[in-house]
């Protein structure tokens, strides 16, 4: 099955938000990031999924590195995923400073999919093309302001977990 995919990346030119964290009680970010996912992107267990997540025992403090996906459907063609990596280390004493480095990134996904042997002729590509660029292209820049304002959010509310005040701009 063939798939015209347009993607572009909702913070960009940046590229990514970076949140970093020196005090207390790091990990405490973990803990709660499930909870924030479902909350700010409006989504169930289903949507969300741990790809990696390292924890070593075997120093104090202890380093951790977990990467997690949210995987936002918008409407029939188009998805947000997003990327949130946390890493840094925790003491064994939590009253210990520890460190954290947030790192949120997001797509935009939109994908047409041309199944049958009409929807691979190039008639039907170039007025594929066309409605995608008249119509469809001012939806597919509001659903980037809406991912924008969802990583945006997420930081907010990584920063407010950490005690850090926010950043308005």
């Amino acid at each position: 099955m063939a798939v015209w995919r347009l993607e572009d990346d909702c913070l960009a030119p940046a590229g990514n938000i970076v949140v970093e964290f020196k005090g207390k009680n790091p990990f405490a970010v973990y803990k709660a990031l499930k909870d924030i996912l479902k909350k700010v992107f409006g989504v169930g267990a289903s949507a969300l999924w741990e790809r990696d997540f390292r924890w070593d025992i075997t120093s104090d403090p202890r380093p951790f590195f977990v990467r997690y996906f949210v995987n936002k459907s918008i409407d029939m063609r188009s998805k947000v995923l997003a990327e949130i990596i946390l890493e840094g280390e925790q003491p064994s004493d939590p009253e210990k400073e520890g460190k954290i480095k947030i790192t949120l990134r997001g797509k935009l996904i939109t994908e047409y999919e041309r199944k049958t042997a009409i929807q691979n002729l190039p008639i039907y590509k170039g007025l594929l093309w066309i409605y995608n660029f008249f119509f469809y292209n001012k939806v597919r820049r509001n659903y980037l302001a809406l991912c924008t304002d969802w990583l945006t959010k997420l930081e907010e509310e990584f920063r407010s977990i950490l005690s850090m005040p926010t950043i308005k701009s």
